[in-house]
């Protein structure tokens, strides 16, 4: 992800939480759970699995992501350690990821984040094209728990072995 992706995927997450909501500058526990969110975002595209993004989750954080059986990322992950190395993981399966905010939503302790995304599955350089939402939760300012449902129908399409008689796409 280029840094101007970057900076893009990260202001627009606080763009997309004020979008509609004429009250959202008057919300601020969900703003600030959004800016945590923010920080969490910018260390994943960093790549920094460990330092700030740990310390933005609960030592007890619960990951589930939710998808095709068999699909990559999926799975149910609990404890500060396990949630990173799973996250690590998973983002060493893609490459050139180009994430694109659709809408936020935050009431509470909860914020929700749509998005869609395109990039490349690892190896072979496959395009994907994908649409994503993630649930946090929030307590006492760290992620307690994170619930994804991923378009692994996309994912599990653009991991298929290229036919040998495919023809070359430059």
């Amino acid at each position: 992800m280029t840094e101007a992706t970057h900076a893009r995927f990260i202001q627009d997450i606080h763009l997309a939480f004020l979008d509609g909501d004429p009250v959202a500058v008057a919300k601020q526990a969900e703003a600030e759970n959004v800016r945590r969110l923010q920080e969490q975002y910018s260390a994943l595209v960093r790549g920094e699995f460990g330092g700030p993004l740990a310390e933005l989750m609960d030592e007890e954080v619960e990951m589930e992501i939710v998808g095709a059986p068999g699909a990559p990322f999926t799975g149910t992950w609990r404890g500060r350690e396990e949630v990173l190395e799973a996250v690590r993981r998973n983002f060493a399966m893609i490459e050139d990821q180009d994430p694109e905010i659709q809408a936020v939503v935050a009431q509470g302790d909860t914020v929700v984040v749509f998005a869609r995304e395109r990039g490349h599955i690892r190896p072979g350089h496959r395009p994907y094209e994908m649409h994503w939402m993630s649930i946090f939760n929030f307590r006492d300012g760290k992620v307690v728990r994170i619930r994804e449902m991923v378009d692994t129908a996309a994912l599990l399409q653009a991991m298929q072995p290229v036919p040998d008689d495919a023809p070359v796409v430059p």
